[in-house]
């Protein structure tokens, strides 16, 4: 019985694929996030200044008349454009997103463009000057000419392609340290946590050993690394046994950057965040708890922030900390900071009694 009941899955699976004419992959097959995005990507009539978004390729023939039909979606805006081949019935292997998205593609006629998507989204281009956030969707058949939308009899397999644009957040540092300016924060940790907010991705550490006094993060930037480490992708970092211990009582200066990701390099700009200052103690500050949660809270841009923050740099403190009704110490919340850090936990509000 299980032998002719695998005979027939496989003749079923067979008969399935057997129905297209054609056969299309996308990639990269997953959504591509990018930080940056400009009208010009998105513009039928320059080719010249697209990147290249994603590449399609399609295997087979048809001896009907056939069109590749691509349809783009983004909130409640969409676009279309239908490529009629020169050659009935066949196709380039392979495509890329400026081959479609063009006003003028080689080898094809061209029935629409995505020209009206972007004066449909004007107002919201010269706001920013970029492409608004939002996940782009291009969903891609190939179908029998003539017959498109609801009625129309698909000749491939259906394929789609997902840009998503994300606009940058600053990057702020969260532990240890405290600013230049606010004094050295002392820690006993000697393999601490480094946490900072952000949305952006590979993100490189820079630690410094200061042997005097530094004013301004410019000069901090000048000294050599004590510490290097690149394409981190989270928004902490653990200090290894492996890389050089921090010396007692000798003051320590850390910053972050990363690259704004953009389809387009020359576009591509950096981030950088301030310096925080620390220094390896006997005993850590006793403030230093309550300077984690208030650079922490600095980075939230919601209801009763502004309350909370002056409160506590007024001198009150925390009794305890309440976490979806369960009371949680100061370790804890630091591995709840660290997931909100990372974008897996979304707070919506914070109150004070």
């Amino acid at each position: 019985m299980k032998k002719i009941l695998v005979v027939l899955i496989l003749t079923i699976s067979l008969s399935l694929f057997a129905q297209y004419d054609f056969t299309l992959t996308v990639s990269p097959p997953t959504p591509q996030t990018y930080n940056v995005l400009y009208p010009a990507n998105f513009n039928p009539d320059e080719p010249d200044l697209q990147p290249n978004l994603f590449n399609l390729t399609i295997n087979g023939t048809t001896t009907s008349n056939a069109v590749l039909y691509c349809e783009m979606s983004w909130e409640n805006e969409q676009a279309e454009i239908t490529l009629t081949p020169n050659t009935p019935g066949q196709f380039s292997s392979n495509l890329s997103s400026i081959d479609i998205i063009n006003s003028d593609p080689i080898g094809f006629t061209t029935i629409e463009t995505f020209g009206d998507f972007l004066d449909s989204i004007e107002d919201l281009i010269i706001d920013t000057g970029r492409m608004p956030d939002g996940n782009y969707i291009f969903e891609i058949g190939v179908y029998e000419e003539g017959y498109e939308g609801e009625e129309a009899y698909i000749l491939s397999n259906p394929v789609t392609a997902i840009i998503v644009i994300r606009s940058p957040i600053s990057i702020s540092l969260i532990t240890p340290g405290n600013p230049i300016g606010l004094g050295v924060t002392n820690i006993s940790e000697p393999y601490p946590n480094f946490i900072w907010f952000s949305n952006l991705d590979d993100y490189t550490i820079k630690i410094y050993e200061l042997d005097g006094v530094y004013d301004t993060v410019e000069e901090i930037e000048m000294l050599e690394p004590y510490f290097i480490e690149s394409e981190i992708l989270g928004t902490s970092f653990s200090y290894p046994p492996s890389a050089p211990e921090f010396v007692m009582n000798q003051t320590y200066a850390w910053q972050i950057s990363a690259i704004a990701t953009s389809p387009n390099a020359s576009s591509e700009s950096k981030y950088r965040s301030t310096i925080y200052l620390f220094r390896l103690s006997d005993t850590s500050s006793e403030e230093l708890s309550l300077q984690i949660l208030i650079n922490f809270l600095n980075q939230l841009d919601i209801e009763g922030i502004d309350e909370i923050i002056s409160l506590l740099e007024a001198g009150y403190t925390i009794d305890n900390i309440i976490w979806q009704g369960t009371e949680i110490s100061v370790e804890t919340l630091m591995e709840i900071i660290e997931e909100i850090s990372s974008g897996n936990i979304d707070p919506i509000n914070i109150t004070i009694e």
